[in-house]
């Protein structure tokens, strides 16, 4: 299992640029945009990706590695690429982005995994991809669910954007999120 492929968004809707190493750290890819801290970097499976008629950065990734079951690991699970420590935080969501390449159903779960850098270093083409056996907690993929475990760890109300950002949904989401959770009947804590 190796990294094939290396893209930086240096800017948002414009094209990635490939590149042969990347530099990152717990902030996200050094040279990129920022970003919410569960969507750092988008990891995409090259032969999923060939499978589907698709061509290197089609998907919009960061990293393109030689793992057919990346897909199949759970929410949570630490992998070592290049240097770095990769969080896998959940699968990425089909957008407007993406769409005119393929359908929908073709491509939902195989768009590539979001993760977050445990640490700082460099990543280059060729650099080995491993498992660490190391598991974190799970991060909902549904929406709805990831508000739920969201919440569950916060006690600040935050606006609905800081929300949309923490939770790695794009920013088209906070007009939603008002009536998304208003539809939880979650409790309201008293003041102490």
């Amino acid at each position: 299992m190796t990294v094939t492929n290396l893209f930086i968004k240096r800017t948002h809707g414009r094209t990635m640029d490939a590149v042969s190493r990347l530099e990152f750290g717990p902030q996200g890819v050094a040279g990129g945009v920022r970003c919410s801290p569960l969507r750092q970097v988008l990891v995409t499976s090259r032969a999923v990706t060939a499978e589907r008629g698709l061509q290197p950065g089609d998907l919009r990734e960061t990293i393109e590695v030689d793992f057919d079951g990346l897909y199949d690991l759970p929410s949570g699970t630490v992998v070592k690429i290049g240097e770095a420590l990769i969080r896998l935080t959940f699968h990425c969501e089909p957008c407007k982005k993406i769409l005119h390449l393929t359908s929908f159903d073709h491509i939902v779960h195989k768009r590539g995994f979001l993760g977050c850098f445990l640490n700082s270093g460099t990543i280059a083409l060729g650099d080995p991809v491993m498992l660490t056996g190391e598991q974190l907690e799970s991060i909902p993929y549904a929406v709805k669910d990831r508000v739920r475990w969201f919440f569950a760890k916060q006690n600040a109300a935050l606006a609905a954007i800081d929300l949309a950002h923490a939770l790695g949904l794009p920013s088209s989401y906070a007009r939603a999120i008002p009536r998304l959770v208003e539809s939880f009947a979650i409790p309201r804590r008293s003041p102490k």
